[in-house]
């Protein structure tokens, strides 16, 4: 019976409510948008400062980098390093030594691709040998050994990496200096790297970068605060206290906000992002480029205060009846048949929008059941019947053969064997025709293989032999699927040792890891190339009319992962004409 009740829905509430409300919800429009006008204008800002520093600091970082290779080229295991170490040890240096040093420094100098701003490049003993790469010959002046020493930071013991801005004393350049010590035989320091680099390895970066007037640029180089004016990087001389800034997080990891307080009063929200190790590059924000125009809000907000305080507490309650709640409910709902809780709860079908929401997922809720019942059901029938499939392949020509062998047994030799090989036989054909277990215990299996491996004794007399080793015999409790071992003999027989024309099959049984149980089956046949061996899982293998046809080694590994999982089953190990080795991988397993 369908009902004619009339739905109340929540789209004519919700026009009922903005239109009585359509002036409370302009003024209130009006408060919020001040709000969030303040805060997103803070927001983006920041995030916009913070990509372009981070975009600069990026193309400052690689000449940095490229600066420092060339540096490290002379410091490390180089040509030009192996030179310098002849050089310098040498007490009386060939001058083409020199030349060849010279010219490889060169060589290395014109293959970095920052070379542009090395103002000078130094390489010394820190005694009386040095070699010099200069990119302005003309406007400096020449260095000899009075005054090389004249070199902020050079020293036989020093090592300084872009930590300060200095004065080069031989030219009017503004340079950073990066030394790094030359290490010979041994790690024995034998000299130093002294590289000068231009300021404007960073000032050039910032040339097109966007700076809004109330801001400044702070570079930090080691324990040393800067500001960047153009193309000069002065140092600051105003004191300032740093805090950390908790109104807003930056969005990158490395990118760190801070508020900077001058001794005048003022304030700067600082964001930061490092460039390298040691170099941090800044820019300063003031509050002033946050905040809009506050009195034009000032009149509407005060209009308006009394009918929202009025007003708002009604309006919540009803819209968290109607709306808020009932999601809530669903919510929890989703989230309970997302655990596993398909349970129908007729409490979520209400009568509106949200009830039909609620009556759709008690449906999903009863077809999730039913699907996953038919599933398992679908899925469990398809095993078993695989499992019986590749289980029921029985070859009745190995039973002639065994008939037949016992007959000329009986015709030739008069001997007992015929009893022990009759025993076997029906012990086997027993267990194929009235055993439908699909597991057994190994004791088990172990016992059908000592009876069809006598069958294949008598049938290729002593040509064959057989051997069988156990480390531990409570892994005879273990169950394994019938039928498994078989096979894998029947295949060292036929392709292994037939061929041959005699052979040994050893078989061995031991535990694998903490619960698991490796078998082992060998021969000394003629064994698989190994081009083949990848094949063999993979396809079918011919009949070899035996007891098993079809049930080869692809329909032992089959059964061992369907029943155990992928990670268990067959493998194989062979070398031409030496050995094929066969090992299975099953867990220990007392019950199916």
């Amino acid at each position: 019976m369908v009902s004619t009740k009339r739905k109340a829905t929540i789209k004519s509430r919700i026009i009922l409510i903005m239109t009585v409300f359509a002036l409370l919800i302009a003024s209130l429009l009006s408060f919020f948008s001040y709000e969030l006008i303040s805060y997103f204008q803070r927001k983006t800002t920041i995030q916009a400062t913070e990509f372009n520093l981070q975009l600069v600091s990026h193309i400052i970082e690689q000449d940095l980098m490229n600066l420092s290779v060339l540096a490290m080229t002379c410091s490390t295991n180089s040509s030009t390093n192996r030179m310098l170490n002849e050089y310098f040890k040498s007490d009386q240096p060939n001058p083409m030594e020199a030349i060849h040093v010279f010219s490889s420094l060169q060589e290395d100098f014109r293959m970095n691709r920052s070379n542009g701003y090395v103002r000078r490049l130094i390489v010394t003993d820190n005694k009386d040998k040095f070699f010099q790469v200069d990119n302005s010959v003309s406007t400096s002046i020449p260095l000899n050994i009075h005054n090389i020493n004249n070199l902020p930071g050079l020293s036989s013991d020093s090592t300084e990496e872009w930590e300060r801005v200095i004065q080069d004393p031989l030219s009017i350049t503004k340079t950073i200096p990066f030394v790094m010590p030359i290490y010979g035989d041994n790690a024995n320091r034998i000299g130093t790297v002294y590289l000068l680099a231009n300021t404007s390895v960073i000032t050039d970066k910032l040339k097109g970068y966007g700076l809004p007037a109330e801001s400044k640029l702070l570079l930090t180089l080691g324990e040393h605060k800067y500001e960047i004016q153009g193309d000069q990087i002065l140092s600051l001389s105003t004191d300032y206290k740093v805090t950390p800034y908790e109104q807003e997080a930056a969005s990158g990891s490395v990118t760190s906000l801070s508020l900077l307080e001058m001794k005048e009063g003022e304030e700067f929200i600082s964001v930061s992002y490092p460039v390298r190790k040691g170099v941090t590059l800044s820019q300063t924000l003031s509050d002033k480029q946050f905040a809009p125009q506050f009195n034009l809000w000032l009149l509407l907000m005060l209009g308006v205060c009394l009918l929202v305080i009025a007003s708002s507490g009604v309006i919540t309650i009803y819209l968290t009846k109607t709306i808020s709640l009932p999601v809530e409910k669903l919510k929890k709902r989703i989230d309970k048949i997302a655990q596993g809780n398909f349970l129908i709860d007729r409490n979520m079908e209400w009568n509106s929008e949200l009830g039909d929401v609620g009556r759709g997922i008690n449906r999903l809720s009863q077809d999730i059941v039913a699907l996953m019942e038919t599933r398992v059901a679908d899925e469990k029938q398809r095993q078993e019947l695989e499992y019986r499939m590749l289980q029921s392949q029985i070859n009745p020509h190995f039973l002639y053969n065994t008939l037949n062998s016992i007959k000329w047994m009986a015709t030739i030799q008069n001997a007992t064997g015929i009893a022990e090989m009759t025993t076997s036989l029906s012990r086997l054909l027993r267990s194929i025709a009235k055993d439908m277990r699909k597991l057994v215990p190994l004791q088990e299996e172990l016992g059908l293989l000592e009876d069809y491996f006598l069958i294949q004794k008598y049938r290729y007399g002593s040509n064959i032999t057989m051997e069988t080793i156990l480390h531990d015999e409570q892994l005879l409790t273990g169950l394994i699927p019938r039928f498994t071992l078989q096979p894998l003999v029947e295949n060292a027989i036929f392709h292994g040792i037939e061929p041959k024309g005699s052979g040994h099959i050893m078989l061995s049984v031991e535990r694998s890891g903490f619960n698991d149980i490796l078998i082992t089956l060998e021969d000394n046949g003629v064994g698989i190339g190994e081009e083949q061996v990848s094949d063999i899982l993979a396809r079918r293998e011919p009949s070899s009319k035996g007891l098993l046809e079809g049930m080869g080694l692809r329909n032992v590994n089959e059964r061992l992962q369907l029943t155990f999982g992928e990670q268990y089953g067959l493998s194989i190990e062979s070398e031409k004409g030496q050995y094929t080795k066969m090992l299975i991988l099953l867990p220990y397993r007392k019950t199916e």
